[in-house]
């Protein structure tokens, strides 16, 4: 958003011979302006104005002592659809702005996992749209933001061994494979709504920022599915949802961003994916990549 100030200082006609129906001219303009001082006296008009990269700007008007002096100040502010920083957003008047970004990319460990049940980190992945909208307070280079957003968590395991698979009291419990069927993998995957609130502190025009904060997850589907190919050489696939994952977490997120909105995060929560009835109970710690957070 850029506003402008105009300052308009037209001499007396008789003084410096303008007629005064004449059209004032722009003397200065501020394009990232933070503060404005505007300072008059009997010698002359000083406007000074600090900038969003805290760089300072000064106009200076003397007054010819025998001349009639008028001054007008005007401030424009409007609303824009505009892309900053990787970010698409409509950006409002008085450091508002609705925005949308937040794409990330990792790679998901099951910590505290029992011993033996194969989760990999380097097989599981996350897809997430941190905030897919939300409204965003500015002050200078610190920001707060409360949205909406999505995940998606993948945790998978490619074992020989066993399988993923639902038990008998409504959870998840493993199972070896049919006799003489080849493994190829079993995952349980997650889907959630995410309430992200998050604050974030920018170091002027270097482009690194640090955002931090918590995410309420409201976590509405969960399945599981293993596929294997058979002795006789049928591909098969065993899918199954309904058992009892937690509904509610809360996940911690931190990001450095190094790079024009490209960074690296970090996200984790303290409570467990699954919720009693006889399943194994972990933890997601994921990390990755963000983009235009």
């Amino acid at each position: 958003m850029k506003r402008y100030i105009i300052l308009t200082l037209a001499a007396a006609s008789a003084v410096l011979g303008l007629r005064s129906e004449e059209r004032p001219d722009t003397l200065f303009t501020a394009q990232t302006p933070e503060t404005a001082i505007i300072t008059e006296n009997s010698h002359g008009l000083t406007v000074t104005v600090i900038n969003s990269d805290q760089t300072s700007s000064v106009f200076e008007q003397p007054y010819d002592s025998n001349s009639a002096i008028k001054s007008n100040q005007e401030t424009r502010s409007g609303y824009m659809t505009t892309i900053y920083d990787g970010v698409i957003g409509i950006k409002a008047k008085r450091h508002w702005n609705v925005i949308t970004g937040g794409i990330a990319l990792g790679m998901v460990n099951a910590v505290d996992q029992p011993d033996g049940l194969g989760l990999q980190w380097n097989k599981s992945f996350e897809i997430s749209w941190v905030n897919a909208i939300a409204a965003e307070y500015c002050n200078r280079g610190f920001s707060v933001s409360l949205g909406l957003g999505f995940d998606w968590r993948n945790y998978r395991i490619t074992t020989r061994s066993h399988h993923l698979t639902i038990n008998g009291a409504g959870g998840i419990g493993t199972s070896p494979y049919p006799e003489g069927s080849t493994p190829r993998n079993s995952r349980i995957k997650v889907f959630s709504l995410g309430l992200p609130l998050l604050f974030s502190q920018k170091f002027g025009n270097s482009g690194i920022a640090i955002t931090a904060g918590a995410i309420l997850n409201f976590n509405t589907h969960a399945s599981v599915r293993t596929s294997y190919r058979t002795e006789t050489g049928n591909d098969m696939e065993e899918y199954a949802e309904g058992f009892h994952h937690r509904r509610t977490t809360i996940d911690f997120l931190g990001c450095l961003q190094l790079w024009k909105s490209c960074g690296l995060y970090v996200r984790y929560s303290p409570q467990t994916v699954l919720q009693g009835h006889g399943s194994p109970q972990f933890k997601p710690l994921s990390a990755g990549v963000m983009f235009f957070l």
